[in-house]
C-alpha cells in the first residue's frame, strides 16, 4: 500500500479547550512510548466495556483528540482509551508528526514517520493495547474508533472478534492505494458492525474506493453504515475536507456543525452497540 498523503492529512486547525482526562503511565505499551490518555464519563454506564480511540498521524500530542474523547466517554457512558502508539520519541519529543509548516511535514513524513511507524508494527501495537485493556483493566468488551490513519487499523480490528466488537472508520487513510484502488483484503476480512465517516470528494479514499468498500460489505452481509458529508461553496468546492472531524475549521459553521454531527454518530453508534 502507498505511501501518498495528501495535503489534507497533514492541515491541522489546533482547538480551544482543556482536556478532562488523565495521562496514566501504567497501561502504556512501553518501549519508549508515551503514557495513555483515558478519557472517564462522569456517569459510567458500562464498567466492563471501553472504547479504544486511535489517532491520526499527529497523536495524542495535540489536544484535538483529547478534547474528542472527552466528549465521546461523557455522552457514551463509556471510558475512552487513547494510547501513543506512534514510535519512539524524536528530538522534537514525540514520534508523531509535529506541528509546523506543511512543507516541514511532508518532509518529516518521508524522511522519518513511516520509517519508525511502519504499518504492521502500529497493527501489532493496536492489538497488544487491545491485550493491556482487558488484562489490566478488567474490559470484556472493547470498540474501537480510528481518524485517518488509525481509521486503517479500525478497520483491520474489526476482522478480528476476539479483540473489539465494532469499530469506527473516520475518514480513513492508508485504505486506498495512489490510484484511488481500496485494500479489498482488509475489508474482505470484516466481520464485525462498522461506521464509516466519508467525505465526498476525499482524495485519500475516493468515491471509488467508498463504493467498492460499500459493496464488498453487503456482499459479506455484514452490517455496516456509511455517513456521507458534503457542503458546497460558490464554486462548487465540498467545504468539508479530509481530517475536519478532528482538525477541521472553529471559525467555519458549515464546519463546526460536521465536526459535531460526526462526533454525535461515532456516539450513537457505540449507545446502539452496548445497548445504552
Amino acid at each position: 500500500m502507498s505511501h501518498d498523503i495528501h495535503k489534507h492529512c497533514v492541515s491541522i486547525e489546533l482547538h480551544s479547550g482543556e482536556p478532562k482526562g488523565k495521562l496514566e503511565e501504567d497501561i502504556s505499551l512501553g518501549e519508549g512510548l508515551g503514557a495513555t490518555y483515558v478519557a472517564t464519563p462522569s456517569v459510567q454506564v458500562r464498567k466492563d466495556k471501553a472504547v479504544f480511540y486511535i489517532t491520526d498521524l499527529f497523536g495524542i500530542t495535540i489536544v484535538n483528540h483529547k478534547l474528542l474523547a472527552d466528549a465521546i466517554a461523557e455522552e457514551s457512558g463509556l471510558t475512552v482509551y487513547v494510547p501513543d502508539l506512534l514510535g519512539k520519541p524524536e528530538p522534537s519529543g514525540k514520534g508523531a508528526v509535529p506541528v509546523g509548516e506543511q512543507a516541514d511535514l511532508f518532509k518529516y513524513l518521508k524522511e522519518k514517520w513511516f520509517a519508525q511507524n511502519p504499518l504492521p508494527t502500529t497493527s501489532q501495537r493496536c492489538q497488544d493495547f487491545i491485550k493491556v485493556l482487558k488484562e489490566k483493566r478488567g474490559f470484556t468488551s472493547v470498540a474501537v474508533v480510528g481518524f485517518c490513519w488509525g481509521g486503517r487499523f479500525a478497520a483491520e480490528l474489526a476482522s478480528h472478534p476476539e479483540f473489539i466488537d465494532g469499530a469506527v472508520i473516520v475518514h480513513p487513510g492508508f485504505l486506498a492505494d495512489h490510484n484511488g484502488n481500496l485494500n479489498k483484503d482488509i475489508v474482505e476480512a470484516i466481520n464485525k458492525p462498522t461506521l464509516w465517516i466519508y467525505v465526498i470528494g476525499d482524495y485519500v479514499f475516493p468515491e471509488g474506493a467508498r463504493k467498492a468498500a460499500h459493496e464488498i460489505l453487503e456482499k459479506n452481509k455484514v452490517p455496516n453504515t456509511f455517513i456521507d458529508f458534503e457542503s458546497k461553496d460558490g464554486s462548487g468546492k465540498n467545504r468539508i475536507e479530509h481530517g475536519f472531524a478532528i482538525r477541521g475549521s472553529e471559525s467555519d459553521p458549515i464546519v463546526v456543525q460536521a465536526r459535531k454531527e460526526a462526533k454525535d454518530h461515532v456516539v450513537k453508534f457505540f449507545r446502539q452497540l452496548y445497548h445504552i
